[in-house]
């Protein structure tokens, strides 16, 4: 009797074995236990028909991984930790692969390679830096010529005080014209004691705080709000590039407001 019992379940083992080997689905195995495990590969298995079986996808990949973590995590035997290990050295593997194709293509492909307009070395970052800022200062040269800095400000203002001394730096080095006009009808000694009454043309703009900074180009009546509050010399100069691009008609054109002052100074 006992060896018929040993027959029937070495016979029953190879059915079992014949069953997964077969594809039977992963979750269809109830005799195998909630732990049972067995390891993905990359390569296309063989059934035992001899045809190439489909390869795992990404989805099954992750759903196998989430099953083996909530095993060892919930079980944390040695098998089921082992299990949970090796399934993600394959991913791994797997995604050492991926990044080294990824590397080749990009040395092969320059249109994709950022690296070729923005280089990350110290040298190449360098050089980089110097070629936006002379291509930035040129725009800067240019709406110079066309137009000027409006200036909204407050004279009891702290950091309108700070933009004044920013502004007059910007003034200095490109050029540009820059016209003061203020909400409360003083001037910011000694830097731009000079104004225009601003309130009315602050109210057509919606300046209702400052400092506030505009674009002013009379040859094409446009206006452009380069910003509002404390901006340092850095950040002005690189606004001034967008928006000189698009004064310049080599960028992308948004709507504008018309501005007429009445007085040039006071």
């Amino acid at each position: 009797m006992k060896a018929v019992l040993v027959a029937l379940a070495a016979a029953f083992f190879v059915l079992s074995l014949e069953s997964a080997a077969l594809g039977e689905p992963y979750f269809g195995q109830k005799e195998r236990g909630w732990f049972w495990y067995e390891p993905f590969s990359s390569r296309m298995e063989e059934g035992r028909s001899g045809t190439a079986k489909r390869q795992l996808t990404v989805k099954e990949i992750r759903e196998r991984g989430e099953v083996l973590f909530e095993a060892a995590l919930l079980s944390p035997t040695r098998e089921n930790v082992r299990a949970y290990m090796e399934h993600q050295k394959r991913v791994l593997e797997r995604s050492e692969e991926f990044a080294r194709v990824w590397k080749r293509v990009l040395w092969e492909s320059p249109a994709l390679d950022s690296t070729v307009d923005s280089p990350v070395s110290a040298a190449g970052a360098e050089i980089s830096r110097n070629l936006r800022k002379t291509a930035r200062d040129g725009v800067i040269g240019k709406i110079s010529r066309m137009g000027k800095l409006v200036f909204f400000f407050r004279s009891d203002c702290p950091f309108c005080r700070g933009q004044a001394e920013i502004i007059k730096t910007l003034e200095r080095r490109h050029g540009i014209g820059v016209l003061a006009a203020s909400l409360d009808g003083r001037g910011l000694h000694p830097l731009y004691p000079h104004f225009v009454n601003g309130a009315a043309q602050a109210a057509r703009l919606g300046v209702e705080q400052v400092p506030a900074l505009f674009l002013f180009v009379p040859s094409q009546r446009k206006i452009i709000r380069i910003g509002t509050g404390y901006l340092t010399l850095g950040e002005i100069r690189r606004r001034l590039h967008v928006v000189g691009k698009e004064v310049l008609g080599t960028g992308r054109e948004e709507g504008k407001e018309l501005f007429l002052l009445s007085r040039e100074g006071r």
